[in-house]
Order: structure tokens, then sequence, then C-alpha cells
């Protein structure tokens, strides 16, 4: 088979590297991240319901976007292509008026200087909310063990049987709750998700309107559902641009602890007053510190 792909133009402000290891999201499935190449490939299943592995590496000035199983790219699946491309990588963010805010902060230079306020998600909200999901009272090594038993129900690669895209809504709304359970095995988030997926496959969630929500409408919607609490809420809302918020669980306690507050446990309260002085800004100076603190 011919390979075949395209390339996406960046900023300045933009750094691959950088990007890829902004968020955890880069470990489960349908990710797959090779350091060894400075890989980043991503099992998509197209609105054709076509599954196709994108390949995406750093090209300079613009991100290379191979596909290996992919003879022919017709006009309108590269433009959908394209459009999961920028929303891995955070493409349509601005962040020069984050980094003007940051100049006036002492011991925050090192994220203008390298690069740092863009979050690496998922082409589709719908992953993005089911993986927060997963997230919510469990260690990190469960939420990866659901994450990949979830994407198990979805379409497999071609040639890579192994290796299956995230179901669409519609795959999970169609699954009787106690398979979905069996077959996830995420405990009491199994029905929420099902109830999720229910909710956006009937249209009772529009996610493209959602997108263009405010941080605080969108907060209160995704605070609406099921299993997602103030951190969910905060989570996903921070995903999508909008940082006044803080989603504070037990990494950002463990890196306010180590970094912040001489190794002692701070409160709620400590690590919001921390933050305070960071405004509009404050949801995104917590993540980047947590994601350096989790690097180092």
């Amino acid at each position: 088979m011919i390979s075949t792909g395209f390339t996406v133009a960046t900023t300045p402000q933009f750094d691959f590297r950088a990007t890829v290891l902004s968020h955890g999201w880069l470990m489960p499935p349908p990710f797959r991240w090779d350091e060894d190449s400075g890989t980043l490939s991503y099992l998509l299943q197209t609105a054709g319901g076509e599954v196709l592995r994108l390949a995406m590496s750093d090209a300079g000035s613009s991100i290379q976007v191979n596909l290996p199983d992919c003879e022919r790219l017709e006009p309108a699946l590269e433009a959908e292509l394209r459009r999961a491309v920028r929303r891995i990588f955070s493409l349509d963010w601005d962040l020069s008026a984050f980094y003007r805010a940051m100049r006036a902060h002492e011991g925050c230079e090192w994220l203008e200087a390298e690069r740092r306020g863009r979050i690496l998600v998922c082409p589709s909200l719908w992953e993005d909310l089911a993986k927060v999901l997963l997230t919510t009272n469990c260690s990190w090594s469960q939420t990866i063990n659901m994450t990949s038993q979830l994407c198990r129900l979805g379409a497999p690669h071609p040639a890579l049987p192994d290796w299956q895209a995230f179901p669409p809504p519609q795959r999970i709304a169609a699954m009787p709750l106690d398979e979905l359970s069996g077959a996830v095995r995420a405990g009491y988030r199994s029905a929420y998700l099902h109830e999720l997926a229910g909710r956006i496959n009937s249209g009772d969630i529009d996610l493209d309107r959602w997108q263009a929500l405010d941080g605080e409408a969108l907060f209160k919607a995704v605070k609406s559902l099921k299993g997602f609490g103030d951190y969910a809420a905060g989570t996903v809302a921070r995903m999508l641009g909008h940082f006044d918020r803080l989603a504070i669980d037990t990494a950002c306690r463990a890196m306010f602890a180590a970094r912040r507050n001489d190794g002692l446990k701070g409160s709620v309260a400590d690590i919001k007053a921390h933050y305070a002085p960071f405004g509009r800004w404050r949801g995104l100076v917590m993540w980047m510190d947590i994601m350096r603190h989790n690097s180092s």
C-alpha cells in the first residue's frame, strides 16, 4: 500500500514534543507515542467509517502527518483529518495573551521560553469526556486499563487487529449496559458512560454546541452529567481552552506539596490561594506545573 500524507502549519509558539508530553492522553489507546522516532500515532475512525492511522511528527514550522494505510486522500477526508490534528494539538489556541501575562510573574519565564501552554487532547469531545470520566476516583493505572478495555470495543486497524479506534457513542449506546460493564470493568462509571453515549447519540446533548459555550456555561453543562464533579468539569473546561477554574486532584496535591509547599500537604484553600494571582490563567499554570513535576 502506498502511504500518503500532508502537513499542518504551526506557529512560532508551538513546540511539538512539549505538546505531546503535556497530557497523559498520549499513554492510553488509541494514541501511541514512539519516543525514539518522535512520532505520535493515533488510530482514527473517520465519519465515513474508515479506520486510518495518523503518524504525526515534528517538521519544524509544521506537523508532518503520514497516513500509512491510505492510498488516496480525497479533499473531504483531508479536511476531516486536518481538523482532527488541529484539535489534538490545540493548534487554534493563541497563547500570546498567556505569555504576556506570565512575564509579570517571577518564576514563570519557562512557560514562554519552552513554548508551553498547549494541551494534548483527543480528536473529539466525546472521547475526552469518556476518558475524563474514567479518571475519576481511581489511580492512573486503573484509568489506562479501563480506557484500554473501552478501546477494544472500537473498530480494529485493518492490518493490526490489536489496535482499535475509539468507539463512537453510537456503538456504546447500542450495547446493553451489562455487556458494556463486563467489557470495560469500570464499576459505577459504566452506567454513567452508557448514559452519556445514549444522550449524545439521541441528540439530547449537542457536543458541537458545547464547544462554543463560554467557560462558565461549559463547566455547568459538564457538571450536570452523572459522574462529573468539580474536578472532572474543570478538567474538560481546561481541555477546551477555559482556564479560570482549578481541577484539583491527587496529582495536583502531590505537585503542590513537592514544588510549592516545602513538601507539606496543602489544603484546597492553600492551592487556590497560590494560583489566584494568575487570574483567568490559573488553571493552565497549575496544569503546566503538574506536567513539569511529573516529567522531572
